[in-house]
């Protein structure tokens, strides 16, 4: 008895150091700071992400993973499907990737609308699909399920790829203002709610680029254009950092927004919504005013930055 004990301690550690690959399931994955469901949502993950799996709780269903910008946290493990390389080269060759572009659409059992829902899905899931059927594609989720997305929701992912080989003044705005109105949502990254690094790296995502997750790891990219409250040396797309003076003189950054032009900016605070660093502005916020730090420019030169693949 007891060697047969020992024997399948031994499998399941060898089944478990196969399966080192992930790929999320759900339309939005929340992702935690420790292995249980009580615990802070650091960042969220969105369906058809690949992840990297790290550890395994001992004694639960969780999984510490590593997302495509190294971002790391413990998220449920009924929420991924877990492959070996060899599964996780086969799903990749699967089918045509296809990204959603639509901000909410669903996975449908039969192709129509009227069908019964498998999966609702939001902006920037990602999905294989196998054959065209009239208005839908009929696709298959990383759990083998197959079911039906409207085609005018969805966008071939290597064609998207290449319309955004990198933001750009007008798509970053494009981008930020069909965000406007979203609730805030601590560690949200995603359209069903946003923190405001979220945001930030939700715009940067919309346009094909990998930025950093959290405020502070931003400001440490990208060309310093101001810190002086030069308004006219910013550009639509830079990233403006709040926060306050240590006592050392290092600056502790907290919150961040995207500059918009006009004297204005955009951010996440009780929903994404314009904010303005002019007295006179109906939009003037006086608290963030005070609070300024810097201004970065994130470019290709960036080290954290990169394209999503």
């Amino acid at each position: 008895m007891r060697i047969n004990i020992i024997l399948f301690i031994l499998i399941a550690q060898v089944a478990w150091a196969q399966k080192t690959m992930g790929i999320i399931n759900i339309s939005v994955g929340n992702v935690r700071t420790e292995a249980r469901e009580g615990a802070e949502m650091s960042t969220q993950v969105m369906l058809g992400t690949p992840v990297r799996l790290l550890e395994k709780a001992q004694t639960k269903n969780w999984y510490r993973i590593e997302m495509p910008d190294h971002y790391q946290g413990w998220i449920e493990g009924s929420t991924i499907i877990r492959m070996d390389s060899a599964e996780y080269k086969a799903y990749r060759k699967s089918g045509t990737e296809l990204i959603v572009q639509a901000p909410a659409s669903k996975v449908y059992l039969f192709p129509s609308n009227k069908s019964e829902v498998i999966s609702e899905l939001v902006q920037h899931n990602r999905l294989m699909a196998t054959h065209k059927k009239i208005g839908f594609w009929e696709i298959r989720m990383a759990d083998g399920t197959t079911g039906y997305v409207s085609m005018k929701d969805v966008e071939n992912f290597d064609v998207w790829k290449r319309a955004n080989p990198g933001p750009t003044e007008n798509r970053m705005m494009q981008s930020a203002h069909q965000l406007l109105g979203i609730p805030y949502l601590w560690g949200g990254t995603s359209i069903k709610g946003m923190d405001c690094s979220g945001f930030t790296k939700l715009v940067f995502q919309s346009n094909g680029w990998i930025i950093p997750r959290d405020a502070s790891q931003q400001a440490r990219e990208g060309e310093l254009v101001d810190s002086l409250r030069k308004w006219e040396n910013l550009k639509p797309g830079d990233l403006v950092f709040f926060g306050e003076k240590r006592p050392d003189g290092t600056n502790k950054v907290v919150h961040v927004g995207i500059w918009e032009g006009g004297n204005a900016y955009l951010h996440a605070a009780d929903r994404t919504r314009r904010a303005s660093m002019d007295p006179q502005s109906k939009d003037f916020d006086a608290y963030n005013l005070n609070r300024y730090l810097f201004t970065k420019r994130i470019n290709s030169l960036a080290k954290e930055v990169q394209k999503i693949d």
